[in-house]
């Protein structure tokens, strides 16, 4: 069976199909940082780093403090009502001092920038802060401050990693990093992301990750959320789905992501494929060996490249042996 790449969603399979109409879908998303930016100790808030490729957690070899921010677009990439299941955050560390340290997540508690800061070289000390930038002081330079210095978060950690050497870590899932995005799909205004809290009591802890303008797309941090939805099999002229049966996908139209779902009523070889009203190739969903059951795979409205594909009438074309079907899916930016 094909397995899923970094944009795919986890299918469900429920066994004893033959009197099932309907159920909760499992889907997998990965969704790569809406901003990142670092707090740079410094108590006139001069320096930032909003479009800078890195951002830092600790202390440098000068005891100077550093705070990574991050944030992620939720409402945009998930469905409002979804109930999610599981959290991860990956983050790839680029450059980093010798020795281990516990990098923590806290909740942002006010809203804060990324502006267009550039640090150059290693970027550890940052660059001019720039209009909107989150700065020590500010939330946005230079017009609003954090309440405290350093930025205003939750003192409990929602998840905490050792960092040692070079290359990705992983975050989660835990239930205060499921309860934290939760929160920010039921309540968007209040999605202000996590801060990165590194070990702050001992000079040359800093670590530094890779930020979502990092030119190599693979080491973007990227946040991995599972959910689930409750999708209806729709069978065609009041039949049961006790056969090859592609339903019509949900919601349609759509935006970001839609539910499709198949049945088989014996083992066989699935394609499924999202393809251009002109029949272009645009996706493939699924493709390998099925046992007998019944599925569900979604599609966020992305090309097997990952390019977001434009408003407008998809067709979704499922082939099992010699049982071919198609389904108009519309897709609303």
């Amino acid at each position: 069976m094909r397995s899923c790449n970094r944009f795919c969603a986890f299918f469900v399979l429920v066994p004893g199909f033959f009197s099932i109409s309907s159920l909760h879908a499992q889907i997998e998303v990965k969704i790569t940082a809406s901003k990142d930016n670092t707090l740079y100790e410094n108590a006139s808030g001069s320096f930032s780093n909003g479009s800078g490729a890195a951002f830092f957690a600790g202390k440098n070899n000068h005891g100077e403090v550093r705070r990574g921010l991050l944030a992620f677009d939720l409402a945009g990439n998930l469905p409002a009502g979804a109930r999610l299941e599981s959290v991860t955050l990956t983050l790839n560390m680029s450059r980093t001092l010798p020795g281990a340290q516990a990098v923590s997540l806290h909740r942002v508690l006010a809203d804060w920038g990324e502006g267009m800061s550039n640090a150059t070289g290693e970027e550890g000390g940052g660059a001019a802060a720039a209009s909107g930038d989150a700065t020590w002081i500010h939330t946005f330079f230079n017009t609003q401050r954090w309440a405290n210095a350093g930025g205003d978060f939750s003192a409990t950690a929602s998840a905490t990693q050792s960092v040692a050497g070079l290359g990705q870590y992983t975050w989660g899932s835990t239930p205060e990093m499921v309860a934290d995005v939760q929160a920010w799909l039921d309540t968007p205004s209040e999605n202000f992301g996590w801060l990165l809290l590194g070990n702050e009591q001992a000079n040359a802890s800093a670590k530094r990750f890779d930020a979502r303008e990092t030119p190599v797309i693979a080491n973007r941090p990227v946040l991995t959320v599972t959910y689930t939805v409750a999708v209806h099999m729709q069978a065609a002229r009041g039949e049961a789905p006790a056969a090859f049966y592609l339903a019509q996908n949900f919601p349609n139209p759509f935006n970001p992501t839609t539910v499709i779902q198949y049945s088989l009523n014996q083992n066989a070889s699935v394609v499924l494929q999202v393809h251009a009203i002109d029949g272009r190739l645009l996706r493939t969903l699924r493709q390998g060996h099925h046992s007998a059951g019944l599925y569900a795979v979604s599609w966020d409205g992305k090309s097997d490249t990952g390019e977001p594909a434009a408003s407008g009438v998809y067709l979704c074309k499922m082939a099992a042996g010699e049982f071919v079907q198609t389904r108009k899916l519309a897709l609303l930016r």
